[in-house]
């Protein structure tokens, strides 16, 4: 019978791949988020309204706008439903506000990044929560429409298929940059308020101004507002006509307000100290 004492050897559990490690965060993310009320209640009612009224538009267009014929530019209206911004603005706040702030709050975000992932990798992760959820408003509807004209014979295949490729266009557009934007603002601050309130001021904050000031100080102050950018390269993209500023000019802004964004969101990531091991 021996009397020496028992050894023990610890078991090292395995890493999880980088890969998996993303897909949790993201399948992590969504799950949330749709188990908050909130959440629920603006995708689900950004999106039936914005469709609707996106339908309604085109299908009564005529007898809203007299004279407007059923072309490839009649699909600028749509695409240019106020209720789009207030919408997505409304769902940047509510979801986007927290997706970084919340993790710098409590501390996750040093949890996140002890294990093998970089800091893109987890800004990529928090980026495909909110994008999917905002192209429910900014992407679907604008596909829907053409598709409901068309099956109504509204509109010519050949017009609806077109109007699809670009609503797909346009409307990832706008889902990058308010993506981009509001991780931004959440990882400014430790609190959701702050950049939800970031949010706002960012969509209604320029845009009111500007549609004020253009009058006495002329149109170029629309290059500020980024809902206005949108609407120029959306206009000019189903082929309207009444554009106040240049969509090639609004086109550059948004993209290098989307980048610049998304830089500036990665250093000041890069910038928080976490603990490796």
């Amino acid at each position: 019978m021996s009397i020496t004492l028992p050894t023990y050897k610890r078991r090292e559990m395995p890493l999880l791949p980088r890969a998996q490690r993303v897909r949790a965060i993201i399948a992590t993310g969504l799950r949330r988020e749709f188990r908050r009320p909130a959440a629920i209640v603006v995708t689900g009612m950004g999106a039936a309204l914005v469709t609707i009224s996106s339908i309604v538009t085109v299908l009564f267009g005529r007898i809203l706008f007299p004279g407007s014929t059923p072309d490839l530019s009649f699909f600028a209206m749509p695409a240019s439903n106020g209720a789009i911004l207030f919408f997505v603005t409304l769902m940047a706040a509510i979801i986007g506000s927290g997706l970084i702030a919340d993790d710098l709050h409590s501390m996750a975000f040093t949890l996140y990044l002890s294990r093998p992932i970089t800091h893109a990798d987890y800004l990529l992760a928090k980026a495909a929560i909110l994008a999917p959820l905002v192209s429910m408003i900014t992407v679907l509807p604008l596909v829907l429409t053409p598709l409901v004209a068309a099956l109504l014979g509204f509109v010519s295949w050949t017009i609806a298929l077109q109007a699809i490729g670009l609503s797909i266009l346009v409307g990832t557009l706008l889902t990058v940059f308010c993506t981009s934007v509001a991780l931004l603002l959440s990882s400014l601050t430790r609190r959701r308020s702050i950049a939800a309130a970031g949010v706002f001021a960012v969509n209604f904050g320029l845009s009111i101004p500007a549609a004020i000031l253009a009058g006495p100080l002329g149109n170029p102050v629309f290059y500020a507002s980024p809902w206005d950018d949108y609407l120029a390269v959306t206009h000019a993209a189903f082929g309207a006509s009444d554009n106040p500023i240049d969509w090639a000019w609004s086109l550059v802004i948004l993209l290098a307000a989307t980048i610049l964004a998304a830089l500036v969101t990665y250093i000041r990531m890069k910038a928080v100290e976490v603990v490796t091991g």
